[in-house]
């Protein structure tokens, strides 16, 4: 590839990039795709949701090393996020969960912009989906959209519905939890059924297939130095790690993810002066928020031991062989919970007004163990994700040196406020007491197992008697994020409310790194509803 020129380059081929590029393409505009990762179409495992566990950590996975986290025991977190074209829709699990109405309405106020409230960016979700359900509220959901979506129980003609489906319902109904089954208005407390986007095979829509990119010049295994600008500081194109340079007549669009995307920024000259003069980076706009307000989902997985794994509750058991149980990941449940008040009271200086209905934590069941240390996968355990959705940590994420190459520096500061230790030890205690000591499940599971690895010695198994400090030890010691990030050039800081970069020209930003606070629910159902909103903008002024 020599020097090219085209009306918009996108850098970046992940699930925002491939929106923004097919869309733009669609609507006849000449336009270049820059994706740093390789073309997984060659790999099989990429198909299927099951077969896709064993990406994490693999060539579609940049597995970011942060700093040591003082909060986390000084450990050392290995961070998932898709490296190839797809991006994260490559490597995820398929879940397809929106937010509570209130988490955009959160957003919109503090960028000052309806337009990313859930009313604003309700067209969008609906023009995103082809919703299983022709009977749903076509207000809330799509049926002409690109990615279809379908509940897990209505998968494969209704046959797959696992052997512990009501038997959690029921758990959590005797915790008085009800069964959100219709989501009206945005709503999602409650126990909800997962939706998962997938085909009507049960295979994965990564958003480069989805989205066709056949009128896009596509380039893989490309990754991008710098944004070049003008006199003006107008962005004109990029220059690749290699040296050669793209050219923009129109704009250059940034959608290269929450790590790095502010280090492209950084690499061009735009964020904290400071910083950039460390690394002898000349100034070309003084944009103190980038890399700041990393927000990340962090969660536990917990494994619990089958009192009779012969009878086929769980993958890995001679009884689960259902062929339908493996279209997808084998889960059914989740269940989006707000704080009691006591906590609320406890940490009123973090905790926000409104808080008391907020969904502030999330708890899914699966019929599998996702790579519990020690934990067989053999039929003998189900498992548990239990997940803090509006946390009040904030990370960074900087630079390391001037290079393109060095992986940027990030500090997630996982658990650092009180109000987050204390959301997730409850949420921990309502999970457990969930799985082993309602009346439901109590015949089902014998109780929690810890984790088995070097430098886990001594854990004890987790009961609805546990202390706080012993469940905070737990979260420090094998907590993990959830690959939802978000937040380093956020909306009102670093970008306007239409993606534009504050401070210069022609480049705009549209990836989660833009999204300002944390949202509930799962972040792709969120961002191809931001992207397709972001493109139509673009368009606009186009």
């Amino acid at each position: 590839m020599a020097n090219l020129i085209t009306d918009y380059v996108v850098v970046g081929g992940g699930l925002s990039g491939c929106v923004i590029a097919s869309r733009l393409s669609q609507s006849g505009k000449d336009v270049i795709l820059l994706e740093a990762g390789p073309d997984p179409k060659n790999n099989p495992a990429v198909q299927f949701f099951l077969s896709g566990l064993t990406l994490q950590g693999g060539e579609f996975d940049y597995t970011y090393p942060t700093e040591p986290v003082p909060t986390t025991a000084d450990r050392v977190h290995h961070l998932s996020s898709g490296k190839g074209l797809g991006g994260g829709t490559v490597i995820n699990y398929g879940g397809w969960l929106r937010g509570d109405a209130a988490d955009y309405d959160e957003w919109a106020e503090v960028v000052g912009d309806k337009r990313w409230s859930y009313e604003g960016l309700k067209p969008w979700f609906v023009k995103s989906e082809n919703f299983y359900d022709s009977g749903a509220d076509p207000q809330e959901h799509g049926f002409d959209g690109p990615m279809h979506v379908t509940a897990v129980s209505a998968a494969e003609g209704g046959q797959r519905k696992y052997p512990l489906r009501e038997t959690i319902k029921n758990s959590w109904a005797e915790l008085d939890v009800p069964h959100n089954i219709d989501r009206k208005n945005g709503a999602s407390g409650g126990l909800n059924e997962m939706h998962e986007n997938c085909d009507r095979n049960g295979a994965r829509q990564p958003s480069n297939v989805v989205y066709p990119l056949d009128n896009v010049k596509v380039f893989t295994d490309t990754p991008v130095y710098r944004i070049i600008f003008d006199d003006t500081k107008k962005a004109t194109g990029v220059e690749l790690v290699d040296g050669r340079k793209v050219s923009a007549r129109k704009q250059v669009i940034i959608s290269a993810g929450s790590y790095q995307t502010p280090k492209i920024l950084m690499l061009s000259g735009i964020g904290p002066s400071a910083d950039l003069a460390q690394h002898g980076i000349p100034l070309l706009h003084e944009s103190p928020h980038v890399g700041e307000n990393l927000h990340d989902h962090y969660a536990i997985h917990l494994a619990y031991r089958l009192r009779n794994p012969s009878l086929g509750y769980a993958f890995g058991s001679a009884g689960f062989q259902n062929p339908a149980f493996l279209k997808g990941l084998p889960w059914d449940w989740v269940a989006n919970q707000s704080l009691p008040e006591e906590i609320l009271a406890k940490n009123q200086h973090e905790a926000k007004p409104g808080w008391g209905k907020r969904n502030v934590y999330e708890v899914f069941d699966a019929y599998v163990v996702p790579g519990i240390p020690g934990i067989p996968i053999d039929g003998t355990h189900i498992s548990t994700s239990t997940m803090l959705l509006l946390p009040t940590s904030r990370g960074k994420v900087t630079i390391r040196s001037n290079s393109p190459t060095d992986l940027p520096s990030v500090r997630p500061n996982y658990l650092s406020t009180q109000l987050d230790r204390d959301s997730l030890i409850q949420a921990v205690r309502t999970t457990i007491k969930v799985m082993t000591a309602t009346e439901s499940m109590k015949p089902i599971v014998v109780g929690e197992s810890p984790p088995i690895k070097e430098g886990l010695e001594g854990l004890t198994p987790l009961t609805v008697d546990t202390s706080d400090e012993a469940i905070l030890e737990r979260l420090q010691l094998t907590g993990e994020q959830h690959q939802h990030s978000g937040g380093t050039a956020a909306m009102g800081k670093v970008v306007d409310g239409e993606g534009k970069v504050l401070g210069v020209n022609g480049l705009r930003i549209a990836d989660a790194s833009i999204i300002p606070v944390p949202l509930g629910g799962h972040p792709q159902a969120t961002l191809y509803a931001m992207a397709e909103q972001l493109v139509s903008m673009i368009l606009a002024d186009s």
